[in-house]
C-alpha cells in the first residue's frame, strides 16, 4: 500500500485528533485538540457572550471577564477504535478560581480516569456568579449562562461522542460552582440527569450571601448591583429592585424545579464559611417541597445516616473547611453514584412542576408564553397527558410536549383563573403537540414580584380528553 493509501484508510478509521472543531450557536474555537495531548486538554473559544468578543477586535468593556476557555478530560478508551459514545460532567469552579482548579488544585483527573465518562471544566469567571449579569453595558454584559448552557453544552455534544441527551448529562461544582450547578439544573432540568454541590452557595436571599455576590460585582470593576440587579422590597426602590431576578435563580426558590433530578448536596458544619447556614436552608426548602432526602453526618468521611430518605443525598462533614481537602474526597464519593445514574437514569417525567420567571419558558417538551404587564414567578404543573395548570397573572399560550396522536382532534377544557370554564376543540400538530387557545389567568399585577407591593396570582386549569 502506498504512504498516501495508508493515510486515507487510517484518517477513515480512526477518531480524528487535531481537527478542527465545527462552529455551534455563536460559539467557534480558536484552537484543535492537540495530538500530544490526547486526554486533558484546553479550547479557547470566541462568543460574543464573554469577552474576547473577536480574537483581533477585543471588547473596550471595563467589567473584568476571562477568556471563554474549556479544560475537557476525555475516557482512556476514548481513542481506542471503537466509535462508543460517553456521558458527560460538566464540572464548576468556585469564586475567585479559574476553569483548571479542578485539575490543578484539585484531582478531578485523576478521580475520573477510570471512569467511562467525559469531563468538561469551563471558565466560569472567578466573579462570574453563572448567569447573564443584569447589569446592561451595551453588549459587553457577561453573560455566563448564554455561554454554558445555550452554546457549551451543544458544542461538546456536536464535537465529541456523547449520548447527546439528558439522560447522559449531569453537572456538580464547588461554592460559587455548587450554586451555579444548582441554579442550572433548576433552571433547565430537562438538560441534566443528575446534579451535585460541594459547598455550595444554595440561597441567594441570605444576607452573607448577597453581601458577597455585591463584592463580585465591585471586584469585577462594575458595581455591587451589576449581576443579578439590587436586592431590596422597600417601595423607594420600586422601579430598580431585582429581587425577583435572584429568586429566579435562587435554588432554594426554584428547589421544586429539581424534582426529576438525581440531586446531591455537600457542607461542612463548623468551618465551612456560611455554607452550613445556606445548605441548612435549601435542605429545609427540600423537605417543605415533599422529597424524602438522605441526611448523613460524617466525621473524617466516616458517614452515619441520621435521617433515612429515598429523594435527594445531603451530606454534612463536622471538619470540613471551605477547601479542595475536603471537595476532593466530595467528588470521590459522589462519581460512583453519578456512574450509577447513568447506567440506569430515570425517564424524562410526564408529570412534573416547573417555576420561571421569564416571559418564554419550557421543560420537558413544554412550552409557555406568557403575556403580563409585569415580571413575577409563573409555575406551570402537568400532571400527564391529561392536562396542566398554570399560576401566574395575566393570560398564556401553552403549547405540550408530543404526547398525544399527531392530526388528532382534542377537546380542551380550560377553566381560567376567575372560575370561568370554556371548552375548545383543537388538532395536534405533525408531531403530536397541542397549542391552548389563549388561557387566561386573572388581572395583570401592577408592581413587578417582590417590589414592595403584594402580587396576586390565579391558577387556571387546562385538561386534555381524545374526541
Amino acid at each position: 500500500m502506498t504512504l498516501l493509501g495508508l493515510l486515507l484508510v487510517l484518517s477513515a478509521t480512526s477518531p480524528a485528533r487535531a481537527q478542527g472543531f465545527v462552529d455551534v450557536n455563536g460559539l467557534a474555537a480558536l484552537n484543535e485538540r492537540p495530538p500530544a495531548k490526547p486526554r486533558l486538554f484546553d479550547v479557547a473559544f470566541a462568543t460574543a457572550a464573554i469577552d474576547p468578543k473577536d480574537p483581533v477586535l477585543p471588547s473596550s468593556s471595563a467589567i473584568e471577564q476571562p477568556e471563554a476557555r474549556a479544560r475537557i478530560l476525555l475516557p482512556a478508551s476514548y481513542d481506542d477504535g471503537q466509535e462508543d459514545a460517553y456521558p458527560v460532567l460538566f464540572l464548576l469552579h468556585g469564586g475567585t478560581g479559574s476553569y483548571v482548579d479542578w485539575t490543578a488544585d484539585g484531582d478531578a483527573d485523576v478521580l475520573a480516569a477510570g471512569l467511562e465518562l467525559i469531563v468538561v471544566m469551563p471558565e466560569g469567571g472567578g466573579k462570574g456568579w453563572y448567569t447573564d449579569w443584569f447589569v446592561r453595558e451595551a453588549d459587553d454584559t457577561p453573560r455566563y449562562e448564554t455561554f454554558h448552557i445555550h452554546q457549551l453544552v451543544r458544542w461538546i455534544d456536536v464535537n465529541f461522542r456523547t449520548y447527546g441527551t439528558r439522560e447522559g448529562r449531569a453537572i456538580a461544582g464547588l461554592s460559587m460552582g455548587g450554586f451555579g450547578a444548582l441554579s442550572y439544573a433548576a433552571r433547565h432540568p430537562d438538560l441534566f440527569v443528575a446534579a451535585a454541590s460541594f459547598s455550595g452557595g444554595l440561597d441567594m436571599t441570605y444576607s452573607p450571601q448577597q453581601l458577597i455576590v455585591w463584592a463580585s460585582g465591585i471586584g469585577a470593576a462594575a458595581n455591587a448591583n451589576a449581576i443579578f440587579g439590587p436586592y431590596n422590597n422597600e417601595p423607594s426602590w420600586a422601579h430598580n429592585a431585582q429581587q425577583l431576578n435572584y429568586r429566579a435563580h435562587n435554588p432554594v426558590d426554584l428547589v421544586a424545579n429539581l424534582g426529576p433530578v438525581d440531586l446531591t448536596y455537600y457542607s461542612g458544619t463548623d468551618d465551612d464559611a456560611h455554607i452550613h447556614a445556606v445548605n441548612q436552608r435549601f435542605h429545609a426548602a427540600v423537605e417543605a417541597a415533599g422529597f424524602d432526602p438522605e441526611r448523613s453526618l460524617c466525621t473524617g468521611g466516616a458517614c452515619t445516616v441520621v435521617q433515612p430518605g429515598t429523594g435527594p443525598r445531603y451530606v454534612e462533614e463536622t471538619l470540613a473547611d471551605h477547601s479542595f481537602t475536603w471537595w476532593n474526597p466530595w467528588l470521590a464519593d459522589w462519581l460512583p453514584h453519578l456512574m450509577a445514574v447513568f447506567a440506569a437514569p430515570p425517564p424524562a417525567p410526564t408529570a412534573f412542576e416547573y417555576t420561571s420567571a421569564d416571559d418564554e419558558f419550557g421543560a420537558f417538551g413544554y412550552e409557555v408564553t406568557m403575556t403580563r404587564a409585569v415580571a413575577e414567578l409563573a409555575t406551570l404543573v402537568v400532571d400527564g397527558p391529561g392536562g396542566f395548570t398554570l399560576d401566574g397573572s395575566g393570560a398564556a399560550e401553552v403549547t405540550t410536549a408530543p404526547l398525544y396522536v399527531p392530526s388528532a382532534p382534542y377537546r380542551l377544557s380550560i377553566e381560567d383563573g376567575q372560575g370561568a370554564a370554556t371548552e375548545y376543540t383543537v388538532l395536534a400538530d405533525a408531531s403530536g403537540r397541542l397549542t391552548t387557545p389563549l388561557v387566561v389567568l386573572g388581572p395583570d399585577n401592577p408592581y413587578q414580584q417582590y417590589q414592595g407591593a403584594s402580587s396576586t396570582f390565579y391558577t387556571a386549569s387546562v385538561s386534555i380528553t381524545p374526541l
